[in-house]
């Protein structure tokens, strides 16, 4: 109306205005930049005045780091504490191994091997029924037979077939002291030893050098596993002309002060377990006095573990008490015949294998396991000629098998189960 004065805005009218137009301003650019799909920056719209927005240092350090990985917040505001050393896990260290009984390729066996036409041995398939059972880190075999690179073959010399059949199987270890095995002398030992070692196969109680080391160290995941092996059962005889060409230790013989230097020198090279494995016995006889007697020296010298063959008959198994620390060590005295041309009893014919895990620790290898797989080698005819196949005596027959030699399979392994009925072993149990 004419002579009516203007009414003027007063500042705090201005001052709530001014808000108002930002934050509509700042809800627009939000809304914008939500639908665009571009995240929003809010800080242009902070304005100095602290009546406006109040930045809080202590709320945006803590905003800060919730928004880093996790665990990073807490190590930017805090001192990490050491976690005790008895709290650190380290890995646990664990070796599985089979040992099987004596494998001699003599007799009948080596007879019926033969094939004439082509004039070779063929022993491929004779043990692959027991492939599976091999799956071990370690898989060993006393064998009872030189080996020759000529082809000339006997009861005691065996062709290279015999290497390729153990190595088809799953073994890749041989314990090869018997009591023949100085019968082609040096050129003998060097030629078994090379022959196994071309099917992968280590070479165990047989030395090409008296300078040698005697005892195979094998590396397993990071831990040192030494095997040993010594022959008692070679002629005195054949042992006095070897030591008279001072070649003793071709054939390392089962001496106690000597196996307790091998062992320590085993150890002082780093050894994790020591596995001391022995041919010693008269065939068909329980261990007897001296074998024990042996036996408990070898436990006391730091020996994990003694195996032994010789007598070709399953002969039970004991622990022994270590002199001095309390160590229980498994000597199993024999593991019986894994392969033969001695069909002459039941007893003969009947084997088993021994099944192992250790634990290793900073201060010992322990046995966490142990148990047994009684073995029968079925023989059957087939085109003419007699084949031989080992086999698992606790699983079903195989398709083909007799009567008969179904009940001499069910005969071995209750031999076998007999033999083993008080020690520490257990029979395998299949589901």
């Amino acid at each position: 109306m004419p002579g009516q004065r203007k009414r003027k805005s007063s500042p705090g009218t201005v001052f709530m205005l001014t808000v108002t137009i930002l934050v509509l301003a700042g809800t627009g650019i939000v809304l914008n930049r939500m639908s665009s799909g571009t995240p929003a920056d809010l800080s242009r719209l902070q304005q100095k005045t602290p009546d406006l927005i109040v930045q809080d240092e202590a709320e945006a350090e803590r905003q800060q780091n919730a928004s880093l990985p996790t665990g990073t917040a807490a190590a930017a505001v805090q001192t990490a504490v050491p976690v005790p050393e008895k709290e650190i896990r380290t890995e646990e260290k664990t070796f599985s191994i089979t040992v099987a009984g004596t494998v001699s390729l003599s007799g009948e066996v080596r007879q019926n091997s033969y094939i004439s036409d082509v004039k070779q041995y063929d022993y491929y398939d004779t043990m692959m029924l027991l492939k599976k059972e091999l799956q071990s880190d370690i898989n060993l075999v006393f064998l009872e037979n030189l080996l020759s690179e000529n082809g000339s073959t006997s009861d005691v010399t065996a062709s290279d077939a015999a290497a390729v059949m153990l190595r088809s199987a799953g073994f890749n270890t041989a314990a090869c002291g018997f009591p023949k095995a100085f019968d082609k002398e040096d050129t003998g030992i060097r030629a078994t030893r090379k022959l196994l070692q071309e099917n992968g196969i280590e070479a165990l109680g047989i030395y090409g050098d008296e300078a040698d080391d005697h005892f195979l160290m094998t590396e397993l995941r990071h831990m040192q596993i030494a095997m040993l092996q010594y022959t008692d059962t070679i002629p005195a005889a054949t042992r006095k002309s070897m030591t008279k060409k001072g070649i003793n230790g071709l054939v390392p013989a089962a001496d106690a002060e000597s196996i307790a230097a091998d062992i320590a020198q085993a150890k002082k090279q780093g050894a994790d377990a020591v596995l001391v494995f022995l041919n010693w016995g008269k065939a068909g006889k329980s261990p007897d006095k001296a074998m024990r007697t042996l036996a408990q020296k070898v436990a006391d010298a730091g020996a994990d573990l003694i195996v032994g063959s010789g007598s070709r008959i399953v002969s039970g198994a004991d622990l022994l008490t270590a002199a001095g620390t309390g160590r229980q060590v498994l000597c199993v005295w024999s593991l019986g015949t894994l392969l033969s041309g001695d069909r002459s009893s039941i007893i003969r014919i009947a084997g088993m294998m021994l099944q192992l895990e250790f634990s290793v620790g900073e201060e010992q290898a322990e046995m966490r396991s142990v148990r047994y797989i009684p073995l029968y080698t079925w023989k059957y005819k087939q085109d003419g000629r007699y084949q031989y196949r080992c086999l698992a005596a606790d699983e079903k027959f195989p398709d083909g098998m007799d009567s008969d030699q179904q009940k001499r399979m069910e005969k071995a392994r209750e031999t076998v189960r007999n033999a083993m009925k008080n020690s520490p072993a257990e029979a395998r149990e299949i589901e």
